[in-house]
């Protein structure tokens, strides 16, 4: 595997590399994302390709993804922006994973700050806004460090078979 990553939007010929690595977010992190592998899996290929395909559609949703000199996709991030005039200002990042065997590698950092320097640089996004489980310490102290606060805390946000998981939300305002 090549050493080099590059942080870059995702295309549509990323297609087959981001199956893999969303089937693997499903697997090992369930409480971090709203889909379930089973739900995930029983979805038709066009389906799949569908839902990706509404995420090519920059300045108001992209996904960003840390991807190796090989084409693997190691990490990835979301972002969605509004259209609406009285809303535009805000942004919301969303589906941070890094692959188990790619973390402690400063990937989740710089998908993130990418993100923000993009709203903020390009977008003139004034702010954005995110959800992070109560349980998933990592993220919530990457986005405590990179400057985002929590303003609420949504009790019982999802239902995992027969356990609850709370959500911190969090802003970080650029402007």
């Amino acid at each position: 595997m090549n050493s080099d990553v590059f942080i870059r939007p995702l295309e549509i010929d990323d297609f087959p590399a981001f199956l893999e690595i969303q089937r693997e977010a499903l697997l090992q992190a369930p409480e971090v994302f709203g889909s379930d592998y089973d739900w995930f899996e029983g979805l038709s290929i066009l389906s799949k390709e569908q839902k990706y395909e509404k995420y090519m559609n920059f300045p108001y949703q992209y996904l960003l993804g840390a991807v190796d000199g090989s084409g693997n996709i190691l990490g990835m991030i979301g972002y969605s922006g509004q259209e609406q005039s009285k809303l535009k200002h805000k942004g919301r990042l969303w589906g941070l994973f890094v692959l188990q065997d790619s973390r402690g590698r400063g990937l989740a950092t710089k998908l993130v700050s990418s993100i923000l320097e993009t709203a903020r640089d390009i977008l003139e996004v004034e702010q954005i806004q995110l959800s992070v489980s109560t349980r998933n310490d990592a993220s919530y102290g990457l986005y405590l460090r990179l400057g985002f606060v929590v303003w609420g805390t949504e009790i019982r946000a999802m239902k995992i078979e027969n356990s609850y998981v709370d959500e911190y939300v969090m802003v970080k305002f650029l402007v």
